[in-house]
């Protein structure tokens, strides 16, 4: 069993592991591990409940627990949101590339689009005395990020803000690649324009919602509240937004879907009701992916300068452990790529346009 997260020894000898203590009084590793070094976040009945075991048992904190305010490694922590989703592999493999050219190893966590998760692995990585930690944030734990950043790990924010007041971060313009896809639907002729858009609790949500809105007003079209479907960047919430928008009693001829994971479950619900794209239905994604250029028909998408992103967060990090402690914000712009699934809307759309007007 790895004896890094041990905290606890006695006569110096290993005896039980952190994540075993914990276990054994039925708390996550996490609370356990700022009971012992960061007391004062702790309720005073949690609290006592860890004292009273280490008491017991009659060990004591290494000294690498004890110096865990100010001893630091060389490892960095990098935690994404979807460790399945090509665009975070793609985030991986650049920040290590920087990484490594500084003598610094890569500790990857994954928070599955989970706040629990993040905020475990926010305290996994301060446990393993990491230097920095680039994440994109679920839009929780800033009270945890600001405890880690005042004990000095260095925090890094990308494709997504985490709400931390002069934190350096690596963005794309998520509002303006919304409006090149919109755009780029409207000028095929299409009126009926429909989104599944990504949760509001994310900044990337947000902004690709907010520019998909502005394109429509800028032409003078009512947005149709109908037509606006909220998705958790996950496939199967935009199997059943897909669902929803095909079975209106007049349905989209055009949609603009958020992220390549709904793009998946979206393109299910299509098939599955036999939709044809782009004749029935055009569709644009944001974020390209591997095999968007290679299904039939090929599919347009607003692709993201995906590694550049990773290696700008990985930059930003270890300018600010050189000591540069001027927040910096890099936003990068994204690049409409067409391709064969989009098409001016058939003729029976147009006379509906019409009919509506």
């Amino acid at each position: 069993m790895d004896k890094w997260d041990t905290g606890l020894e006695r006569a110096g000898r290993f005896l039980v592991t952190m994540s075993e203590l914990a276990q054994s009084l039925n708390l996550s590793t996490s609370t356990v591990s700022r009971a012992l070094t960061r007391p004062e976040m702790v309720a005073p009945e949690t609290l006592e409940r860890v004292l009273a075991a280490v008491k017991a048992n009659g060990y004591r904190l290494n000294g690498i627990a004890q110096s865990l305010r100010t001893r630091k490694t060389k490892s960095v922590g990098l935690i994404v949101s979807d460790i399945m989703n090509p665009f975070y592999s793609a985030i991986v493999r650049a920040v290590e590339g920087v990484a490594a050219s500084n003598g610094y190893s890569v500790i990857v966590c994954n928070a599955d689009e989970n706040a629990e998760k993040e905020d475990e692995a926010l305290w996994v990585l301060a446990e393993r005395q990491v230097a920095g930690i680039i994440h994109a944030a679920t839009g929780a734990n800033l009270e945890t990020l600001r405890a880690l950043r005042g004990r000095g790990i260095a925090i890094v924010c990308f494709d997504r803000i985490s709400g931390l007041e002069d934190t350096d971060a690596a963005l794309v313009d998520n509002v303006e690649g919304a409006r090149a896809a919109t755009r780029h639907l409207l000028a095929l002729g299409h009126r009926l324009v429909a989104t599944i858009a990504g949760p509001d609790r994310l900044t990337t949500g947000r902004d690709r919602l907010r520019g998909f809105r502005d394109i429509l007003e800028e032409e003078g079209l009512v947005v149709d509240e109908a037509y606006i479907e909220r998705g958790d960047f996950r496939r199967e919430s935009a199997y059943a937004a897909a669902t929803r928008l095909l079975s209106l009693p007049v349905p989209p001829t055009a949609l603009f879907v958020a992220n390549n994971e709904m793009l998946i479950g979206a393109l299910d619900a299509i098939r599955e009701r036999g939709v044809t794209i782009p004749s029935e239905l055009s569709i644009v994604s944001f974020d390209d992916v591997p095999w968007a250029g290679y299904v039939e028909p090929p599919l347009t998408v607003v692709a993201q300068p995906t590694e550049q992103i990773g290696r700008t967060a990985a930059e930003l990090l270890f300018r600010r452990l050189e000591g540069d402690d001027a927040p910096k914000t890099v936003v990068l712009m994204p690049v409409l790529r067409e391709r064969g699934s989009t098409a001016p809307p058939g003729a029976d759309a147009r006379e509906e346009v019409m009919r509506r007007d």
